[in-house]
């Protein structure tokens, strides 16, 4: 649909993404996530834009392309599949624990909550961190469990659209009890997926209600590429990776594949582009407009940070002209309160009362920019992920929001390439480099294991050097080169985030550079062989040391108001049960002349209307309990002898005496996160962390200046 002059232009971009995931020599991939992907988001984004007639921004990264391409013509897709196909009785033990460890890799409370038999199974299964051998589930349970498992994890995946296919519908109506012939049903229903999805989304963009463009071939971070030490304009130089990373050519050979890959899966060359992650610089941009793209889009925080002409509304509800000599490109920025609201915020909220708060936003952005020229509404995000949260799949909030806009008297959807006929008077003069996530680009570099990796990568790229233009081993070198480069792997590496998958994806782009050494006829440097992930170490300090008296508010006021206190990282123990990050980021605990204390950081993705509570227990030679639901903030509360509050962190106060205490002797503690009787996660995984209250004598003796 074209947008009126008098409604606003609404222009949705939604973002599929997968990185490479078979390995060099590799049979075939062992991660699932394009298949699955594909049964749920891929199917139920195409299904709903069709349904409602909406227009739309899709957009592929090359790296999913060639991979849902090769996946429509596998018999068997990965080794989730080929795992799900073996007969119980035909399981090998390792076979089994694989199945035990992998096919609980969904939404716990979305997906497991509230399904009588997938919740028996992982009550039955018990916590890999206090049993990893799987030894008590082993015994437990029978060829029927195996097979019901492989039934409903690949089940669970195949999202609202799909489960209006009679079979499907049957098989989730039957609930258990499931045989080899319903597993393979459910798997055929996903390769008949893999094959439709193109297709469809092609029929889409013939018949003019879609655009589809593109990112950079593997999903490279392009101004990382084109110099690392970009970086530096939030991040302390001494901190980032030396030498630098300083290849233009290799962000350029990204752009001309992407195009290549995009050519040959759609038919048509791009004329859009998401970056990877939103990431951009006026290098770039510059790469981007000589390779022919016409508009490129980012998030509003580069543009607040950017030197620009000024506007009279809010400056993202404009795009912008980019210039550098005779190329120039268009600049579209995300809405990013809208865009995360989606992704975040919403799975929380009935689709209605989502649909309308989100509806109500754009109705008052466009009363404020009425009769302003060429304006438009950016909403830029993930477009298969966000869905696994939502109790539905998304399909009620969907389905009213885009109806809603379909009939809308003020708002219309429309394309990237059918705003970008408006033209536009604003200019854009020097870019920020950064990327969606806070403007910069800390997730993919500046930490220690980011750093290792780029110093790897950088490593191999000398050795690429000293290979002669016209050598034929290049092209080969090239290609896993490329594949090393994806944002994937150093979003994995370090700091903020963790996923039980995380060493597969260390290992993958450890291998990806072997095979580039192995093409070079090289050997690989030996510090490929050692994981550049490694777990977290277990906290040193147990122990605090002196007495504090940190104000019980609930939030974080000052760093000095914890110094004292022992700090613990969840990772230590892997992953929360169920999630790729915890619920907690991170816990504190220390003691006061009267009091003990702790302290709660909820992980930033934990939804803001989330039913889950925090629940505290605390042992002395008594016992007390305290429940925290972190769906709502509460002021200081007391009852009992505790304290607490959470307006951001949760912080608690405990009486010493209440717990037996007041002249000291051994604390013991445990913390989980619960949604009704189901525990989500439980810090430290089996038993607590104990610590000793000591007596004012032991203070005097130790105390610390």
């Amino acid at each position: 649909m074209t947008a009126r002059g008098d409604r606003l232009p609404v222009l949705f971009l939604w973002h599929h993404h997968q990185p490479f995931y078979r390995a060099p020599g590799a049979e075939r991939p062992e991660l699932p996530w394009v298949r699955l992907h594909a049964a749920r988001g891929y199917l139920d984004m195409m299904a709903v834009t069709r349904e409602t007639g909406c227009s739309m921004t899709f957009n592929f990264s090359p790296s999913l392309l060639l991979q849902l391409r090769a996946a429509a013509a596998y018999e068997i897709c990965d080794e989730f599949e080929r795992v799900s196909r073996v007969p119980a009785h035909d399981l090998r033990e390792d076979e089994k624990r694989f199945i035990l460890r992998h096919f609980f890799s969904l939404h716990w409370a979305v997906h497991v909550k509230g399904h009588p038999r997938y919740e028996a199974l992982l009550a039955k299964r018990g916590d890999p961190d206090a049993d990893p051998n799987f030894r008590s589930a082993l015994v437990d349970y029978s060829g029927q469990d195996f097979t019901d498992l492989a039934a409903l994890f690949n089940l669970a995946w195949v999202g609202f659209s799909g489960r209006r296919d009679p079979l499907i519908a049957e098989l989730v109506k039957k609930g258990r009890d499931y045989d080899d012939a319903d597993v393979n049903a459910i798997l055929a229903f996903h390769h008949r997926t893999l094959r439709e999805v193109l297709a469809g989304y092609r029929a889409l963009r013939e018949q003019g209600q879609i655009e589809l463009s593109v990112s950079p071939y593997s999903h490279a971070i392009l101004p990382l590429l084109c110099d690392s030490s970009v970086a530096a304009a939030d991040i302390p130089r001494q901190r980032l990776p030396r030498p630098e990373y300083r290849h233009p050519d290799d962000a350029e050979r990204q752009l001309k594949l992407a195009v290549e890959a995009h050519r040959e899966a759609w038919g048509e060359t791009p004329v859009g582009l998401w970056p990877s992650e939103g990431s951009v610089s006026d290098e770039v941009l510059n790469l981007a407009a000589a390779c022919g793209f016409h508009w490129v889009a980012t998030d509003q925080g580069i543009l607040e940070r950017s030197e620009r002409t000024t506007s009279e509304i809010v400056p993202h509800f404009l795009s912008y002209h980019w210039k550098s000599g005779e190329s120039g490109v268009r600049v579209y920025f995300r809405d990013r309160a809208l865009s995360d609201a989606i992704g975040f915020r919403y799975a929380g909220m009935s689709g209605e009362s989502a649909a309308a708060e989100f509806v109500g936003h754009l109705e008052r952005i466009a009363d404020s920019t009425k009769g302003v020229g060429g304006r438009c509404v950016v909403v830029a995000l993930d477009g298969e992920n966000p869905w696994e949260s939502y109790s539905d799949g998304g399909e009620s909030f969907l389905q009213t929001l885009l109806n809603a806009l379909q009939k809308h008297p003020k708002l219309a959807t429309q394309t990237f390439s059918e705003h970008l006929k408006t033209g536009t008077r604003e200019r854009i003069g020097r870019l920020h480099p950064g990327s969606w996530i806070d403007s910069n680009f800390r997730v993919w570099i500046g930490d220690p294991e980011k750093n290792q990796a780029w110093t790897e990568l950088g490593r191999a790229r000398r050795t690429l050097d000293e290979l002669t233009a016209g050598d034929p081993r290049r092209s080969e070198c090239a290609k896993w080169l490329l594949k090393a480069q994806c944002s994937d792997w150093f979003w994995w590496y370090g700091e903020p985030f963790t996923s039980i998958y995380e060493s597969h994806f260390d290992a993958l782009f450890r291998d990806f550079l072997k095979a580039f050494y192995k093409a070079a006829g090289r050997e690989p440097p030996p510090a490929l062989d050692v994981p550049i992930c490694v777990p977290p170490r277990p906290e040193r300090r147990l122990q605090p040391t002196f007495p504090m008296a940190p104000t019980i508010d609930g939030q974080d006021s000052s760093f000095y108001e914890w110094v004292g206190a022992c700090r613990v990282d969840p990772r230590q123990w892997g992953t929360a049960m169920g999630r790729a990050e915890h619920f907690i980021r991170h816990l504190y605990y220390g003691f006061g002349p009267d009091e003990i204390f702790f302290r709660f950081d909820p992980a930033s993705t934990l939804h803001p209307k989330t039913t889950s509570v925090l629940r505290l227990h605390v042992m002395g030679h008594q016992q007390v309990s305290l429940e925290v639901p972190l769906g709502h903030a509460q002021t200081v509360q007391e009852r009992d002898g505790l304290r607490w509050a959470f307006q951001g962190v949760v912080e608690v106060a405990v009486r010493r005496e209440r717990i037996g205490l007041l002249g000291g002797g051994e604390c013991q503690f445990w913390v989980e996160v619960a949604d009704d009787s189901m525990v989500l996660e439980k810090i430290p995984p089996t038993g607590a962390l104990n610590f000793m209250v000591p007596t004012a004598e032991m203070v005097a003796a130790n105390w610390i200046i």
